[in-house]
């Protein structure tokens, strides 16, 4: 699947409260370039989120840990949704692919807190679930966009 069906897929799944004011995008900055590529979330067209490339291989070089375990919950700025260098493009688009071939259910319950934040914006996500959301318990990113989601449904 290109990369703009996959797009109009995700965005097309955002609960009607938020689409339109929630857009996910990706680019390569260079022909031929397997590393100078990033995506991005934005709401209400100011970035949230970046997923770098060239900063994740900065931050963490060949080694990078498992998604859920880059940052340590001390080294975090409070009021990022994610820390510079955290995800890649790659960790983005994976998230995409697995999230839209797997249920709500499973994509609450995932590890990996893009497809997290994804199921905080999907249509099927009612309000009763957002309601019973532990906060404290979520990474930043899906914790950003669950207070968006509970703000738009008015909770």
């Amino acid at each position: 699947m290109q990369w703009s069906k996959l797009k109009q897929k995700m965005e097309e799944n955002f609960a009607p409260s938020v689409q339109g004011r929630v857009h996910v995008f990706a680019t390569r900055y260079t022909t031929g370039s397997y590393y100078m590529v990033r995506a991005w979330l934005t709401l209400d067209k100011v970035e949230i989120v970046n997923f770098s490339t060239p900063d994740n291989g900065n931050r963490f070089g060949w080694d990078t840990p498992a998604i859920h375990e880059r940052i340590a919950p001390e080294e975090r700025h409070t009021d990022q949704a994610a820390e510079k260098g955290e995800f890649s493009r790659e960790d983005f688009f994976d998230a995409c692919w697995e999230y839209t071939n797997t249920s709500i259910e499973a994509a609450h319950e995932s590890q990996n807190p893009i497809i997290q934040a994804f199921a905080m914006l999907d249509r099927r996500t009612g309000k009763r679930r957002l309601q019973k959301v532990v906060p404290e318990t979520l990474h930043p990113l899906p914790l950003q966009l669950w207070k968006l989601r509970c703000e738009c449904e008015g909770l």
